[in-house]
């Protein structure tokens, strides 16, 4: 029983408590108080199902196919099933701190499953729940896939089940089963809640990231604007001071101009009385200038006349050149017709008399080679007209040419 106690029980000064389930080693400081709580109650049943039975019943094959055997295979397979789930909780690794804080939710009300006392022989015995319990467990709806009438009272469906240990320990996983099902109901209400509360919070967590967003968009947009403005402002700064100076050099130069329009206005009327006094004096000069050359005029424009006749007569000389020019240019061309005409006659007649010459150069060649030929059959007729009268001479003599001829 102390074993027991060390193996599942937490001393107040100890670590956090490990639980052992199947020979898995899960720490309870990882799990939620629910989670903790059902682990507790999957190891009370693995040391339960754990613990042979007196009558041995479970060897028989009526006892395999008995309602007890069936819910104690359920329940067998009920514990493999959250082992597994421990096991996979175990072995995922821990969560960062983004989980959302716990939730309290209305059924953490439920007081805590009964409690439990060891025999001598390491059977546990189980403690009459408090009536807030009962009151719950028979106020809850059977969990789903479970027969109501399966659900309690074994002792007055198994017979001799509930005289020995068989029926107490029954009874006992029994229990188990139905507060390790109400736990698996709350923790997946709660799981339902922490899920719900995470949306909320993320949808939170996404409205106040976007208002960040937009402040700091805004923040961002102010402070360039402000940049801007201060960029402006130092540029019209600069151009207020540019402006400044040329105010005060245009304040200079105005007052340096004054000065030197006034020096130029006195300048200008001693001028004004110079030119003045120059110019009566040239008119003077104009006027005897003028009165001198009236006379002049009048010789230049007989002058011109007399030249203009000289021109007139020269012109006209000019133009009867050009007549005669002319005639004799048409002239010319009428000569240089006729020649032209006269060529092309010399040289038709030069081509006519080359073709008459070749004419009569074929002809005579022919009748030559007509007169060559009558010429050498005449040469040969008469060589051999000769050829027969010698022969006939010496026909003739040839008695006294030939010695025995008679």
């Amino acid at each position: 029983m102390r074993q027991e106690e060390k193996k599942h029980g937490r001393p107040p000064d100890s670590k956090p408590p490990v639980i052992h389930i199947s020979g898995l080693r899960v720490s309870s400081k990882t799990l939620s108080p629910g989670a903790a709580s059902s682990m507790h109650a999957l190891g009370r049943a693995s040391t339960i199902r754990s613990v042979p039975s007196i009558d041995d019943s479970e060897s028989s094959p009526e006892s395999r196919h008995s309602p007890l055997a069936s819910s104690v295979n359920s329940t067998a397979s009920t514990t493999s099933a959250m082992s597994a789930a421990a096991a996979a909780a175990a072995a995922s690794p821990p969560l960062p701190d983004r989980s959302p804080p716990p939730i309290r939710l209305k059924s953490e009300d439920v007081t805590s499953p009964p409690t439990v006392r060891w025999g001598a022989r390491a059977v546990r015995a189980s403690e009459p729940p408090p009536a807030s319990y009962v009151r719950d467990v028979t106020s809850s709806p059977p969990p789903e896939g479970l027969d109501p009438d399966s659900s309690g009272q074994w002792d007055s469906t198994i017979g001799k089940a509930g005289l020995g240990k068989t029926g107490r320990v029954i009874n006992k996983l029994v229990s188990d089963n139905d507060a390790l099902k109400r736990d698996i109901q709350i923790e997946r209400l709660r799981a339902d809640e922490a899920k719900q509360a995470a949306r909320l919070v993320e949808d939170k967590m996404e409205r106040i990231i976007s208002d960040y967003e937009g402040r700091l968009l805004e923040a961002s947009v102010t402070k360039t604007l402000l940049t801007r403005k201060e960029r402006q402002v130092e540029t019209l700064t600069a151009a207020i001071d540019v402006e400044k100076k040329k105010a005060a050099a245009a304040l200079e130069r105005e007052k340096n101009w004054r000065n030197e329009l006034e020096k130029v206005r006195g300048d200008s009327a001693a001028q004004i009385d110079e030119a003045t006094s120059y110019a009566a004096l040239m008119e003077g000069r104009y006027n005897a200038i003028s009165s001198h050359w009236r006379d002049q005029g009048d010789e230049v424009k007989r002058s011109v006349a007399r030249i203009r006749g000289e021109i007139s007569t020269i012109v006209e000389e000019r133009r009867s050149d050009d007549d005669k020019i002319q005639t004799l240019r048409d002239l010319c061309d009428q000569q240089d017709s006729n020649i032209r005409q006269l060529r092309r006659e010399r040289d038709d007649m030069s081509r006519l008399f080359d073709a008459y010459k070749q004419t009569q150069e074929d002809d005579l060649r022919g009748i030559r080679d007509e007169a060559r030929a009558r010429e050498e059959e005449q040469e040969r007729i008469l060589d051999e007209s000769r050829s027969a009268l010698a022969k006939l001479k010496w026909a003739l003599n040839v008695k006294e040419n030939v010695a025995d001829a008679q």
